[in-house]
């Protein structure tokens, strides 16, 4: 089951749901993101992953998915594209809707999630400073995109 989120501190923090199925992983990573300031959510698996997007999806979205390709249940890539296509069905526009950040131990694996609409890989293992600049990146970036004119508009 996803672990419970937290919800002190201001409503403008960035909130980060993990997906790994290794334990170590998760707590290291909720351990050291909450201590840079994010609200965080964990799922162990593709099934927690897709529930806690859509259950958490209206009232306290997230900013961030970091997904780990390599799952038990089902790989990352078919997550990936699970959460996409909610997104579509709720009229959110390809490069609109939660930055998807795929953690994957080999380069050959990102292609496909490229393919089905991540937005960046980080290649473990790799340093958390890394991981941070990728997240406060895209953020940025997503920030830059939600203020820029639709350009399908009239």
């Amino acid at each position: 089951m996803a672990d419970e989120q937290t919800k002190a501190g201001p409503l403008s923090m960035t909130s980060i749901l993990i997906v790994d199925d290794d334990a170590d992983v998760r707590q290291s990573l909720e351990s050291r993101l909450r201590s840079a300031g994010h609200r965080i959510q964990c799922a162990q698996n593709g099934k927690e992953a897709v529930g806690a997007f859509i259950r958490f999806y209206y009232d306290d979205p997230f900013d961030v998915i970091l997904l780990d390709i390599d799952l038990p249940d089902m790989n990352g890539c078919e997550i990936l594209k699970l959460i996409r296509q909610e997104e579509e069905l709720r009229g959110i526009r390809t490069g609109y809707g939660v930055t998807v950040i795929m953690q994957t131990g080999l380069k050959e694996s990102w292609m496909d999630a490229f393919n089905k609409g991540c937005d960046d890989y980080i290649i473990k293992p790799y340093s958390f400073q890394d991981l941070l600049g990728k997240i406060e990146q895209k953020i940025k970036e997503r920030k830059l995109n939600a203020s820029s004119p639709d350009p399908q508009s009239p």
